[in-house]
């Protein structure tokens, strides 16, 4: 399925749906219960960014070091937080005499 951003070179193909690739990660955690160590693994589903779709998210979200991270950076890329910037750049630049 197509993401719908104009112009996409993407195929579509290998994972990509809509822009967005389904994963499954893992989280272990070694646990040490009665003087034996254990492993102990969750699975999770998950999305990356088609890199090939939209490569500036993809490289946002293989760069974070957290989610936290990932999320203040990805709201930062925004239109709304671009021209917040602006303003606040030109209002530091402006003074009253």
């Amino acid at each position: 399925m197509h993401c719908g951003r104009i112009n996409c070179v993407c195929t579509h193909t290998d994972g990509c749906v809509k822009g967005f690739i389904h994963t499954r990660y893992v989280d272990r955690k070694e646990l040490i219960k009665n003087g034996e160590k254990k492993v102990v693994e969750t699975w999770y589903d998950g999305v990356l960014f088609c890199p090939t779709c939209d490569p500036e998210r993809a490289h946002i979200q293989n760069t974070s070091r957290s989610s936290e991270e990932m999320t203040q950076r990805l709201r930062e890329r925004s239109s709304l937080k671009s021209s917040d910037y602006y303003d606040k750049e030109e209002a530091s630049k402006t003074r009253t005499l």
